[in-house]
C-alpha cells in the first residue's frame, strides 16, 4: 500500500502588545465585580425548576394513567383466562358427560353388566366387572370410573381391582340412581377432578346402577392456557378445610413451594364466593387480590369448583402479572427522567448561552471602561448580534478605536510582536502483505477443532478446501475455508499478517459482502470461518441460464459495486472478483465472498510489502496491471467488475483462448468487442461503460465503486 502523509499547521496568534501613555500613572487594572448570584445562575434555576415542576407533574399524570391502563387490562385478562377455563372445562365435562352416557347405554355393556350381577360366581363377577371398568376408561377417555349398583354399593372400579363393596352417596351417585345425569368436581388424590355419573338403564325401566366418571386437570391446562392467555394459573383443591395447590404454572414453582403463600393470601374457603356462574360450569368467581410470588407482584382472582351437591372442594386462582402490566409505564418513566435530566443539561446550556451573549459582554464592557480610564484602548469588545448590547458595544468600539489612533504613534517606537507558523507532519503506516502454500481435506462427518462438523465439500479455492460446516456451539452452518499448510512456513511473519488481513475483512459488515468471522486453527490447520450463503454462484447462473437480460445483470452489476465499495472504504482490495466467487441468493441479494482473503495468498518480503511481479488471480478476470506484476488499486477490482458484467450481458467473457500465456496476450494487446456488437438489444451507453471499465488504461476506468455505480443508475 502506498505511503500517504497529512501536513497540519498551527498558527500562534500574535498578541497584540499595547503601553499605556507616558503620563498616565500605573494603576493595577480592576475587574467588574460579580453578583453572588449573576444572571447566568437565575436563568439555570429558573429553568431547572421548570423541568422538574413539569417532570413530577408528567410522572404523577402517567403514573395515574398507567395504573388505570393496567388495572384495566388486568381485568380484561383475568375476565379472558376465566372465561377459557370455563371452556375448556365445561367442554371436558360435557364431553366426558356424552361419551359416559353412550357407554352406559350400550347394550352389549349392559348385558355384560346384567350377568356380572346375576352370576353365581361372585370372584368371576367381580373380575368381569373390573374389566368393564377399564374398557370404560379408554371409550369414556376418563382417568378412572365407577361401577355403582342400584344399592348405591360399589362394583368395580377400573384403578383397584379389588375395590367393591363399599356404599357410596351423595349428590352425585343419588342423583344418577335417580336416574339423572349428574355432574361436579370432586377430589382424587389430592388432585381437583371433573365427576360425572349417569343411570345405567335396565329392563323395563328399570335401573342396573350408575357409571361414575372422573377426569383429573393436570398442569398440562395451566400451561396450555397460559400459553393462550398470558396468565398463570394455579389450581387448588380443600383439604381438611384448607386449600392446597395441586397443579400451576411451571413459571410459578412447585405446588410445595406455592401453597402457605396461596392459602395465606385466599380468603377463607367457607367464605362465600361474590358471583356465581352459569349452573354449567359449577363455578363461582371471588374478588381479585395482589398476591407475591417469588418477588413478582400479581393480581389474582380465584374461582371456585363445586361439586354436585354446591359445596367447594376447590378450583383455580389466575394470576397476571403486575410487574408485565406495568412494564410500558416503567420505560415511559425512564425515558422521562432521562428527558428531564437532558431538560436539566439543556438548562445549563441556555445559562451558558446566555450568559455568553448578555452577562459576558455587558462584563466585558465594563472591564473595557475601566482599563480605558487608565490609558489602555486595546480591550476587545465583543459583538453580540443587532441588540441594544450590540449597539452598546459597537458604539463603545468605536470609541475606543479613536482613543487607540491617539495612541499609534507610542506603539509604533515600541514595536509589535508577530506569530510564526509550525508545521506538524503525520504519516499513516503502510498494512503488510499475506502468503501461500499446499491442502489438507476433511471428510464429511469428521470435527475441526472441537467445534465444527464438516457437512459437506463446497469446492476448492485458492488458498484450499472449502466446506459447509455446522457450529456446535452457535448451532447453526458456517463456511470453513482451509488455509494450505505451506502458507505460514514460507513466512515466519505470515500468521501476523493473516491476522492482519482478518481484522479488516471482519470489518467489513454489508449485505452484499458475505461476512468472515474468524481464523481458527486445528491439529497445524489453519482455516477462516464465514458465513454461509444459501443459493447458487454467478458463474452456474450464466452456465446455465446463459446471458442474462440487461434488466437482470444491472442490479447485478450495482450489488457488486455496493459491495466494493464498501470493502474498498475500508482499504481492503478483493483482487480475484469473478463470477465464482458470487452467491445470487433466492431472494435476489448479490454475496461476494472472499473478500480481504485473497491477499493473503499473495507472497512478501519479510518486510510484509507487496512482492512485485508475484501474478495471482483468475487470468481471464485481471486487471493488465495485474497480470503484470505491477502494484495494483481499486481500479484492479473495477477491471475484474467490467469482465463480469461482461460475462453477464453476453454469456462470454471479453477476452478467451486455448492457454494462458494466449490469452493474457489477448488481455495485454486487443481491445475486446463492445457487448453491444455481440447483443444489439444492450443499451449503448451499457456497452461503452462497459468499455471504458476495460480500459487497459486504469486512468481512464472509473476513479471508485461509488462512480461505477452512479454511472450505473443513469443507465
Amino acid at each position: 500500500m502506498a505511503e500517504t502523509s497529512t501536513n497540519r499547521e498551527v498558527t500562534a496568534a500574535t498578541l497584540p502588545l499595547s503601553f499605556p501613555q507616558p503620563t498616565s500613572p500605573s494603576v493595577p487594572h480592576r475587574t467588574a465585580p460579580v453578583p453572588k448570584f449573576g444572571l447566568a445562575w437565575r436563568v439555570f434555576l429558573s429553568i431547572a425548576a421548570v423541568v422538574a415542576v413539569v417532570l413530577a407533574v408528567t410522572l404523577v399524570t402517567a403514573s395515574v394513567v398507567a395504573s388505570r391502563n393496567a388495572a384495566a387490562a388486568i381485568q380484561t385478562g383475568l375476565e379472558q383466562t376465566n372465561a377459557r377455563v370455563f371452556d375448556i372445562l365445561v367442554g371436558q365435562r360435557t364431553t366426558m358427560l356424552k361419551l359416559a352416557q353412550q357407554y352406559a347405554y350400550n347394550p352389549d355393556f349392559r348385558s355384560a353388566l346384567g350377568r356380572a350381577q346375576h352370576a353365581s360366581d361372585t370372584s368371576s363377577a367381580f373380575a368381569s366387572l373390573f374389566d368393564l371398568t377399564t374398557e370404560a376408561d379408554t371409550a369414556v377417555d376418563a382417568t378412572r370410573t365407577q361401577i355403582v349398583g342400584s344399592d348405591g354399593t360399589l362394583l368395580a372400579r377400573s384403578d383397584d381391582a379389588a375395590a367393591h363393596g363399599t356404599p357410596l352417596g351423595g349428590a352425585l351417585v343419588g342423583g344418577a340412581l335417580e336416574g339423572h345425569q349428574t355432574q361436579g368436581f370432586g377430589v382424587v388424590d389430592s388432585v381437583l377432578a371433573q365427576v360425572v355419573a349417569v343411570p345405567i338403564p335396565g329392563a323395563g325401566g328399570s335401573l342396573l346402577g350408575a357409571l361414575m366418571a372422573l377426569r383429573k386437570i393436570d398442569d398440562t391446562l395451566a400451561t396450555r392456557i397460559g400459553r393462550q392467555t398470558g396468565s398463570e394459573l394455579v389450581f387448588y383443591t380443600i383439604i381438611d378445610g384448607h386449600p392446597k395447590v395441586s397443579v400451576s404454572s411451571p413459571k410459578l414453582g412447585g405446588p410445595a413451594a406455592l401453597s402457605s403463600t396461596i392459602e395465606s393470601a385466599m380468603t377463607s374457603p367457607k367464605e362465600p364466593v361474590a358471583r356465581p356462574t352459569s349452573g354449567s360450569a359449577l363455578m363461582s368467581i371471588g374478588d381479585q387480590r395482589e398476591i407475591e410470588i417469588g418477588g413478582e407482584h400479581y393480581v389474582g382472582q380465584r374461582v371456585a369448583a363445586l361439586s354436585a351437591g354446591g359445596t367447594e372442594v376447590g378450583g383455580f386462582i389466575a394470576l397476571r402479572d403486575k410487574d408485565v402490566e406495568l412494564a410500558s409505564y416503567y420505560k415511559l418513566r425512564t425515558a422521562l427522567l432521562l428527558a428531564g435530566a437532558g431538560g436539566l443539561l439543556l438548562a445549563v446550556a441556555l445559562s451558558l448561552g446566555i450568559a455568553r451573549q448578555i452577562v459576558r459582554p455587558v462584563q466585558a464592557l465594563v472591564g473595557a471602561t475601566q482599563r480605558a480610564t487608565e490609558g489602555d484602548y486595546n480591550a476587545e469588545i465583543p459583538i453580540s448580534g443587532n441588540d441594544e448590547i450590540g449597539i452598546l458595544a459597537g458604539a463603545f468600539k468605536r470609541l475606543l478605536a479613536d482613543l487607540h489612533d491617539k495612541q499609534a504613534l507610542v506603539d509604533f517606537l515600541q514595536g509589535t510582536s508577530s506569530g510564526r507558523t509550525v508545521p506538524i507532519h503525520a504519516e499513516m503506516p503502510t498494512r503488510p502483505m499475506q502468503a501461500a502454500a499446499g491442502v489438507t481435506t476433511f471428510e464429511p462427518g469428521q470435527t475441526l477443532a472441537v467445534r465444527y462438523e464438516i457437512k459437506a465439500v463446497l469446492g476448492v479455492g485458492g488458498m484450499g478446501m472449502v466446506y459447509k460446516a455446522s457450529d456446535r456451539e452457535l448451532g447453526e452452518f458456517v463456511a470453513i475455508k482451509t488455509l494450505k499448510s505451506d502458507l505460514m512456513e514460507q513466512d515466519p511473519t505470515a500468521l501476523d499478517r493473516f491476522k492482519s488481513e482478518i481484522k479488516l475483512a471482519r470489518r467489513i459488515s454489508h449485505r452484499n459482502v458475505v461476512r468472515t468471522y474468524d481464523l481458527g486453527e486445528s491439529s497445524g490447520v489453519y482455516f477462516i470461518t464465514m458465513e454461509f450463503v444459501e443459493g447458487k454462484s454467478l458463474k452456474d447462473l450464466i452456465g446455465s441460464r446463459g446471458r442474462l437480460p440487461v434488466s437482470v445483470a444491472l442490479p447485478i452489476a450495482k450489488q457488486l459495486c455496493r459491495a466494493l465499495e464498501v470493502a474498498h472504504e475500508e482499504g481492503v482490495i478483493h483482487r480475484d472478483i469473478k463470477p465464482q466467487n458470487m452467491v445470487v441468493q433466492p431472494d435476489g441479494v448479490l454475496k461476494v465472498m472472499d473478500f480481504g482473503i485473497a491477499r493473503l495468498a499473495r507472497r512478501g518480503t519479510n518486510t510484509g510489502h507487496t512482492q512485485v511481479g508475484v501474478i495471482l488471480g483468475t487470468p481471464e478476470y485481471m486487471a493488465p496491471e495485474q497480470l503484470l506484476g505491477e502494484e495494483i488499486d481499486v481500479r484492479a477490482d473495477l477491471y475484474a467488475a467490467g469482465v463480469v458484467i461482461y460475462e453477464c450481458l453476453t454469456g462470454k467473457l471479453p477476452h478467451d483462448a486455448e492457454t494462458t500465456i494466449a490469452l493474457i496476450s489477448k488481455v495485454l494487446d486487443e481491445t475486446p468487442r463492445p457487448p453491444r456488437e455481440l447483443q444489439p438489444d444492450i443499451p449503448k451507453s451499457l456497452s461503452d461503460l462497459v468499455v471504458r471499465t476495460l480500459s487497459k488504461d486504469r486512468e481512464k476506468r472509473p476513479k471508485t465503486a461509488a462512480e461505477l455505480h452512479a454511472l450505473l443508475d443513469r443507465i
